[in-house]
């Protein structure tokens, strides 16, 4: 689990921020702070392994606490998190993992826990690679690999029933349930077996073993029912191409 630790002076922004990271997978709000004195304090105290910094505070402010925690080791990853963007270049200056404006969407800040994961995490990336086989140009995913609760599974790709976005994360669901991948559709299109998968829509891919049933839809598209009884859109665009791969 990543420990994690936000500063920022106002409640409401700490609140928002705190509740979308304990929606991420694999990370935990240790501490919050309300000032840049109180951040280098918890951070002392706590040792996050990542602190989200506000840049505007009274007293230090965040490219300040950032100076102060330097001589830290291990010294936290630093993702700064202000209303303004005046300040990138200063903040890529004190080596900040990331720069997120705010309002922080769901979106952005998933991009940002995958690059906090890769830093922090280099074991698990390497055992992920090893799943890649080094076959074509792109490289193929023998095992999928997902998250709940803080654990991860290697799933085979036979036992996904589709992936699909939602909120922001893109989900495996399988017969035992719903996975969170760290993976963006656009990368699991080009990493898993092309016979068997489908991108049936820019929200979904389908495995084309579990369509139980084609249903002629609205504007010379498509819906499917799947064997667990999902109803997956798939565009028109799309459609042309399916019923070309299914020979409908």
């Amino acid at each position: 689990m990543i420990k994690v630790l936000i500063a920022d002076d106002e409640a409401p922004a700490r609140e928002e921020l705190s509740f979308l990271i304990s929606r991420l997978v694999g990370f935990q709000v240790v501490g919050v702070a309300s000032s840049g004195s109180q951040a280098v304090f918890l951070i002392k105290e706590l040792h996050p392994q990542v602190v989200f910094l506000d840049i505007q505070m009274p007293g230090l402010n965040g490219l300040e606490v950032s100076k102060a925690i330097e001589a830290l080791d291990p010294k936290p990853l630093i993702v700064f998190v202000t209303a303004y963007d005046e300040y990138a270049l200063n903040a890529f200056e004190v080596e900040a993992v990331d720069y997120l404006l705010k309002p922080v969407s769901d979106d952005r800040l998933l991009k940002t826990a995958r690059r906090l994961k890769e830093l922090l995490e280099p074991k698990l990336a390497e055992k992920i690679e090893t799943l890649l086989s080094g076959q074509g140009k792109e490289p193929v995913l023998k095992r999928i690999p997902v998250e709940k609760n803080g654990r991860i599974k290697l799933l085979e790709p036979g036992e996904i029933v589709c992936f699909f976005a939602d909120q922001g994360y893109i989900v495996a669901r399988t017969g035992a349930g719903d996975f969170i991948t760290n993976f963006t559709l656009n990368e699991l299109e080009d990493k898993i077996g092309q016979r068997t998968f489908f991108r049936c829509h820019k929200s979904y891919i389908v495995n084309l073993d579990y369509i139980k049933e084609i249903i002629p839809w609205t504007y010379s598209s498509y819906k499917l029912i799947m064997n667990n009884n999902d109803e997956i859109p798939v565009s028109r665009q799309k459609s042309k191409d399916l019923a070309a791969m299914l020979g409908l």
